[in-house]
């Protein structure tokens, strides 16, 4: 798969309006499985991806990217539990990317999504230390996402986060590969450590 557009210098924090996406988010609700026919190794066909992503959550959420546009003004998404269930597919976490997502908070996160942003090093996936936080958000505030601290501020609101150990080095890297090559190949993985 090309290189897709992202953002994954992680050591500044990352500062933009939110997405409210809601409790369980499936693959699907990404991005459509009638948009998975756009080529991935293309780039005019892939930046269909981001203007696509979340079109099945207008109703419910709101509008993610702009009709006839293909960047969203929203840098991050927070969203409650099981966030990105279902397949297993790129093509969900491709669709964000593209859109200029920079990172998922949420209650909790499906691995395989987690594993596909993070390996692909596409998106940072982080989850909240209380369950439900998500909820004193909406859709357009201005947060800033600490990852030093590791917390998720909004005006006078400060959302504990849970430590994003690795997954933060792997998508800072540009993805899993490129992480274990990085000092000759002796790096581990986290579960290796």
């Amino acid at each position: 798969m090309a290189k897709v557009r992202s953002s994954s210098d992680t050591r500044q924090p990352i500062a933009g309006q939110v997405y409210c996406a809601g409790d369980m988010v499936s693959s699907d609700d990404i991005l459509g499985p009638e948009y998975l026919s756009f080529d991935l190794d293309d780039p005019q066909e892939r930046q269909w991806l981001g203007a696509y992503a979340f079109a099945h959550l207008a109703q419910r959420a709101g509008m993610f990217v702009p009709v006839g546009q293909f960047r969203s003004p929203y840098s991050i998404v927070v969203a409650g539990r099981r966030f990105g269930r279902g397949s297993a597919r790129v093509h969900s976490a491709v669709a964000m990317a593209e859109a200029g997502i920079r990172a998922v908070v949420a209650d909790s996160i499906a691995v395989e999504f987690m594993r596909v942003a993070t390996n692909a090093g596409l998106i940072l996936c982080l989850t909240f230390v209380e369950p439900g936080a998500w909820k004193v958000l909406c859709t357009g505030d201005h947060c800033v996402l600490d990852l030093d601290e590791p917390a998720l501020r909004a005006g006078d609101r400060t959302l504990a986060l849970q430590p994003p150990g690795a997954v933060r080095e792997i998508v800072e890297s540009g993805g899993l590969a490129a992480y274990l090559s990085a000092d000759g190949g002796k790096r581990r993985t986290p579960r290796d450590r």
